[in-house]
Order: C-alpha cells, then structure tokens, then sequence
C-alpha cells in the first residue's frame, strides 16, 4: 500500500513537473516570438519609412531635372498657328528624365520593384516594363491627354518593399504618389496666395482653405476689417484655418506657424517651393490676343495695349476686306450722347415675319438690328464701321464673325440671343440681359461662343438671368461683372463660363455669381494687370447647416450658396470681405502682390449686426482648391518654359 502511494506521489510531481515545463517552454516562446513580432515590426516601419523618403527624393530629383527640359526645344505651331508638342518630347522625358530616375534603385535590397506608369493617355504603361510587379494595369487610373497638343502628363511613382532579411518572414508595403506634370504657372497650384515679400498675404479674421497656400510674407490676425457707414471698423473672430501646406520661397514664416495663430491650434506643415514661376503677364496676353487677331485676318497686334491698340484696331476694321454689297447706314449721330430708341429706328427689324440674311455685311456707318417678334438670322461675317446694337426679343442669330470699329451693344429682353463666331469692337462691349433663364438656358438668354476682344473696356449686365460665354476674353481695359445693384438681397444674376479671361487694367465682379459651362465642370480663369475687386457675393446669405462637421470645415450638398466656380490672378492687389458678403471660391485666389482677404464666421443678417460666438460656424470665407484645372488642355492659359510637379497625396498600403 506504502508503494502504491510513493508511485502515485512520484507519477504527481511528475505531471506537475510537465505542467511547468510546458509552461515554461511556452513563456520561452511567447517572449521569443513576442521579440520576433517586434524586430518584424520594427524593420516594416525602418523599410516603409525609407521607402517613403524615397519617394520623396525621386520627387526631388525629378523637379531639378524637369529645369534642363526646356519646353521651347520641343514647340511647334501647326495648322490655324496652334501648339503642337514635338514627339522627342516624350522620348527624352521617358528615356532619359524617368529612366535615371528608376536605374539608380532597381538594385535596392528593401525593394520588390520600382515602377513608374505613365497615366497620360487611354492606354496606361510602365516606362521599364522589364521591372512590373504590380500586375495588369490595363483598367488602372488613366486620363485623356492629347500629348501631340498638351505638355501636361500624368504619371504614378509606385514602390513594393520586401524585407531582405528572410527569416523575419515576409513584410511588403505598396508606396504610391502621383505626379501632374504641367507646363501652367504656378499660382494655379494653390488655393489662395501672394508672391510679394513685402506685403504678401494678409489674412485678417477667420478665412477657410482646403489647399495649399503659397507666401513669402504672410499676415495673421484675429481682427476682420469691414466697412460700416464708409468707417473702418474691427470684429474679433477665431484664427483662419488653412487645410492644407503653407508654401514659401524663403524661411521668413517659421515664426507664424504656432498654434494660436491658427484655427484651433491646428498648426499646417511648412513646405519649400523652389519651383514657383511667375507669368510674364504682358507678353502672353500680347501672344494670345495677337493669335486670335491673325486668325480673324486682322494686321493690328496687341502690344502692350492703350489707346494705339485700340485706334489701330478701329482703322484695321474700317478697311477690312468684304467682297460684297457696302449697306449704307440707316442712322447717324453726331452727339454721343443722344438716346437710341432701337424700336423705332432699325436697320434690320422683325415686326411682321422672321429675317434671315445669308451674305456677308459691310456697313458703314451705325448698324441696328431689333428682333421684335420674329427671330433674326445672320449667317456670315458682320463688319460694322460704326457702333452696333443688338436688341433682341424674340431670337438673335449671328453665325460668321462680328467685327465693330465703334462701340457692341447686345441687350437681350427675350428670346435667345447668340454669337457663335469671334466679336471683335475697337471700343467698348456691353453684355446685357434680362431673358429669364433659369431653367432654359438652351432657348433663351446671352450666349457667347467664339473669342471677344474689345478696344476699351468689357461691361457684362446679368440681370435676373444668366449669361453664359464658352471661349476666350481679351480686354484691353477693364473687366467689369454687375448683378443688378437695386434687386435686395435676392441674387440670380449668374455669369456661365468657359473662358480664360485677361484684362489689360482692372477687374470687379460685383452682385453676381461665377459658375462653370458644362453642368459646372468648366470654369474662369481671370488674369488682372491691375487691382481686382469682387465685392457683394452672397449678401448677408448664409448655408443651410449653419454648423461645422469637422475638418475640412467645408459645407456639404448646399442648396442655397453657389460656389464661385474659378481661378482669379491680379498682377496688383486685391482685398476681400467675407462679411457681410459670403465667398465660396471651388478654384483659387492669387496676387503677385498683396492679398488681403478679412473673414468672419457665421450667419450675418446686417453689417450693423456682427455675430460675437463664431467658432464651429462656417466661415463666410471659404476657398475649396480644385485641382482638376491642372488637366485640363486650356490653351489661353500662360505657358511657362519649364515643366512644374504637382504632387498629389502619398498612399501607403
């Protein structure tokens, strides 16, 4: 009995013995394997954070390069003088630029493969198929770019990493960035910004930006200026937030970015711009004015501008050439001031049935044509030397080009009145329109579609209405945009565009909403010499949701705000209220010298009134960067010399 209990004791500690040493060995393991886990942790995020920097160096590398490709090696101008990219273009950017840019770190240990996919056509493809380790990429992410026309390109830098340490078992991170390299200047990459480093960007009150912001001197404070009873006056408000970059050329900002300089304390990363580019302002609105100008057959160029260009244009229209009937004029005035009555005195007038004139007209004197009641046709090209008004209430059609050495009148009350050819006048255009149209812009309201240049200045009239110009604007003057200034605090008054638009002096918008063609996929683009003004936008008219949803503080599906659909640059200054007055900019802002742009938060009933409680409200400044400008082929637009990257965001995965 003795042995029996002294076996089943040793059988015991025995078990209990096992027991112990399992667990032993298990805790032996666990700390081994918990060691692995971590020195396999660890080298994933040694690899993918190199991997990343990598990334970042090629960017680098690929930006100094871009500076020996210059593009006037690789421009030609084809049929009707227009751009044409050179096929050695892409030979020397893939083969040379790209290629040095993979050979260097084919051979990396940490690295499965380095690709770079040329995403600029329907057909995307690796630039080294030889190294693809990422599959088909036959319905990969492509874009529609004519490269025998644009020097814009759209490429992916994607990096597999690897671990070289095999026993650590297999770690593998896909680094992907996209590059838009484009030949447009460089204020197109940011969503609000000024040049100057003496006045630079002042940002008073509490702005909004979702984008990148470039300065070289930049102002913040918690004060918005507004003008109550021709005063300056002062409101305390939160900071400005920026969503985003701040850009520089210089290191003058390190001493702004701390946190109570920004919307909640949310300080943006510093960046260097050694790329930025300004446009030479004068010399490509001379090259586009003067193509268009030796398109319609015209001898004057527009150099500079001023009075000549405009006496120039006049004699050039006056002697133009028409191999027809000379229609003699029906109406002379010798006092400028004299009041023009369209209805009783027309040339060209539908009373009792429609017109339609299919020869060209050469008139010499003022020409005056009134669609009272039945439609009107005009199917070839109208030179007018005089003044010309356009008085439409039932249809106006103009299908050949309008060439006026005195001033353009187009005044529409009805009907649909449109110019599908360039409109050329040596004096001043006035666009004015009260077509209701909101629902039916296809039968009635003031469409443009060809090119307008104009002698003096461009006065557009959108009165309850919407007026919608589909092509380029050249205005040797000033630009002015007014809504109606007697109509309360309703505003329908809507400029459509597709266009990009210079104006040789100074630029305002006032009352009156921007909005892109094509279901708004299209936009403005204003190029100012002198000061910019846009002022009462959205007055004293707020968001539905009154209410922030967080970063990027940005209104969603709004009914009752209708985004300024643009780009506006000024060579001058410009200062902005988002005050009384509501700015949601879908595009950009930019001043080569100073931008002032004053904000505050939240629902404003009058300028007497300022709310006191601001932060999680809207701001009544918001500028929401649209990055798709960058690929779009837009041919007016400034072309610099050097290619430019614009870098999209780095996705690890």
């Amino acid at each position: 009995m003795i042995n029996n209990e002294r076996g089943n004791s040793l059988i015991t500690v025995l078990l209990v013995s096992l027991v112990f040493t399992v667990l032993g060995m298990a805790i032996v393991a666990s700390s081994i394997g918990g060691a692995k886990r971590t020195e396999t942790r660890e080298s994933d995020i040694s690899i993918t954070y190199d991997s990343i920097n990598l990334v970042e160096k090629m960017t680098t590398d690929l930006a100094e390069s871009l500076k020996k490709l210059d593009l006037d090696n690789y421009r030609s101008r084809g049929s009707g003088n227009k751009l044409e990219v050179k096929n050695s273009f892409d030979i020397d950017l893939r083969n040379n630029l790209f290629a040095d840019l993979i050979l260097p770190n084919q051979d990396n240990m940490s690295l499965e493969c380095v690709n770079i996919i040329d995403l600029s056509t329907n057909s995307p493809d690796y630039i080294d198929p030889t190294d693809s380790c990422i599959g088909s990429i036959s319905s990969y992410d492509h874009f529609n770019i004519e490269k025998n026309k644009d020097f814009t390109r759209v490429f992916d830098i994607i990096l597999v990493t690897k671990n070289p340490v095999e026993t650590e078992g297999k770690i593998s991170r896909t680094i992907k960035k996209r590059l838009i390299l484009s030949p447009l200047p460089s204020f197109l990459k940011y969503a609000v910004g000024s040049y100057s480093e003496k006045a630079g960007l002042i940002l008073n009150g509490s702005a909004n930006f979702r984008g990148n912001v470039y300065a070289n001197n930049l102002t913040i404070n918690n004060e918005a200026e507004y003008i109550l009873n021709g005063v300056k006056n002062y409101k305390d408000t939160p900071m400005s937030s920026i969503n985003g970059h701040l850009y520089s050329s210089t290191a003058k900002l390190l001493d702004i970015l701390q946190e109570n300089k920004f919307y909640k304390d949310k300080v943006p990363a510093l960046k260097h711009d050694s790329q930025f580019i300004n446009i030479d302002f004068d010399k490509t609105m001379n090259e586009r004015t003067n193509e268009v100008l030796a398109d319609s057959g015209m001898s004057t160029k527009w150099n500079g501008g001023g009075s000549s260009f405009a006496k120039s244009l006049k004699n050039d229209i006056a002697d133009y050439p028409l191999p027809n009937e000379v229609v003699n004029n029906c109406i002379e005035f010798t006092d400028d001031e004299e009041q023009l009555d369209p209805l009783d005195e027309s040339c060209i007038k539908s009373d009792n049935e429609s017109v339609e004139i299919d020869s060209p007209l050469n008139i010499n004197g003022d020409f005056i044509v009134t669609s009272t009641n039945y439609p009107i046709s005009l199917k070839k090209k109208l030179v007018v030397n005089g003044d010309l008004y356009l008085v439409g209430y039932a249809d106006i059609s103009l299908e050949g080009d309008v060439f006026v050495a005195g001033k353009t009148y187009l005044i529409n009350y009805g009907g649909k009145m449109e110019l599908n050819k360039n409109l050329i006048s040596a004096d001043t255009i006035l666009l004015e329109s009260y077509a209701k149209n909101k629902n039916d812009l296809n039968s009635a309201g003031l469409k443009l579609n060809g090119d307008i240049i104009t002698g003096n200045d461009l006065i557009i009239k959108p009165i309850k209405t919407s007026v919608e110009i589909n092509n380029n604007i050249f205005v040797n003057h000033s630009l002015t945009i007014n809504g109606d200034e007697a109509d309360g605090f309703g505003e329908d008054h809507d400029v459509i565009f597709d266009s990009v638009v210079y104006a040789g002096k100074e630029a305002s918008i006032s009352k009156a909403n921007i909005l892109g063609a094509n279901n708004n996929e299209k936009q403005l683009i204003l190029l100012a010499k002198e000061d910019l003004l846009i002022t009462r936008i959205n007055e004293f008219k707020y968001f539905d949701n009154k209410n922030e949803n967080g970063v990027p503080y940005l209104p969603v599906d709004d009914k009752k705000i209708k985004p300024l659909k643009g780009f506006f640059y000024t060579e001058k200054n410009a200062e902005l209220y988002g005050v009384g007055s509501l700015f949601y900019i879908e595009g950009g802002i930019f001043a080569k010298e100073q931008l002032t742009i004053n904000a505050i938060r939240g629902d404003v009933k009058s300028i007497d009134n300022i709310p006191s409680f601001q932060e999680n409200t809207f701001s009544r400044f918001i500028v929401d960067y649209d990055q798709d400008v960058m690929l779009k082929r837009i041919e007016a637009l400034p072309i610099v010399n050097q290619l430019q990257i614009f870098s999209d965001e780095l996705i690890v995965k």
